[in-house]
């Protein structure tokens, strides 16, 4: 099952990267800003990637802040900061997503106040 797993995270990579293409190309003038594109998308990221895992994968406050972040409309700096090596492979596989999708990592809330403070070791 591990050997299937790169496999996998590379076809979803490549629909996301073709997705967002798409999005990125079709936009014009009267269409919504960038921020809320990328709001957008983020939503759409989240949906998908939370959809694949476990429900209780992320625990209540990861998701409260995470919610938090998408009702300010993306534009609010809250930390999302992630604690368990399942909130931090999630963190990693949004942000390898975003950025594909034209996102630069100071729009994503993935952020730990006092820096990552993850109570498993991450390697």
């Amino acid at each position: 099952m591990k050997s299937a797993q790169p496999t996998s995270l590379g076809i979803m990579l490549a629909s996301l990267i073709l997705t967002a293409t798409t999005l990125l190309t079709t936009t014009d003038a009267h269409s919504a800003t960038w921020r809320e594109t990328k709001c957008t998308l983020y939503q759409e990221n989240r949906d998908e990637t939370r959809a694949a895992m476990p429900a209780n994968a992320t625990s209540n406050a990861f998701n409260q802040q995470e919610d938090a972040f998408i009702a300010s409309g993306c534009t609010e700096r809250i930390y999302v900061c992630p604690h368990s090596k399942a909130e931090l492979a999630y963190a990693n596989l949004m942000s390898i997503k975003m950025m594909n999708a034209g996102a630069t990592g100071s729009f994503l809330p993935f952020v730990c106040e006092g820096g990552l403070q993850t109570d498993q070791p991450t390697q």
